[in-house]
């Protein structure tokens, strides 16, 4: 997988495509994006584009799912 793949936009994705690409970063870096959410949270996130992107996922999944960003529920 190239940092390319990565490359999307948030906004024009259902619900699945989010939940495909979160998996991909989970794959990708080896932990859930619950974990990778609580490094961001505490300033441990340290891939800049690609944690901006991660976060931008988690949230547009959370939104899509009608919650707040931040409550994260597969």
């Amino acid at each position: 997988m190239t940092k390319t793949d990565f490359s999307i936009e948030e906004s024009d994705m259902t619900i699945e495509e989010v939940k495909e690409a979160l998996k991909k970063y989970e794959r990708e870096y080896g932990m859930t994006s619950e974990e990778f959410l609580e490094k961001w949270k505490k300033g441990d996130a340290y891939w800049v584009a690609e944690s901006v992107v991660w976060r931008g996922l988690i949230d547009s999944y959370s939104v899509l799912n009608g919650k707040k960003a931040d409550q994260l529920e597969k």
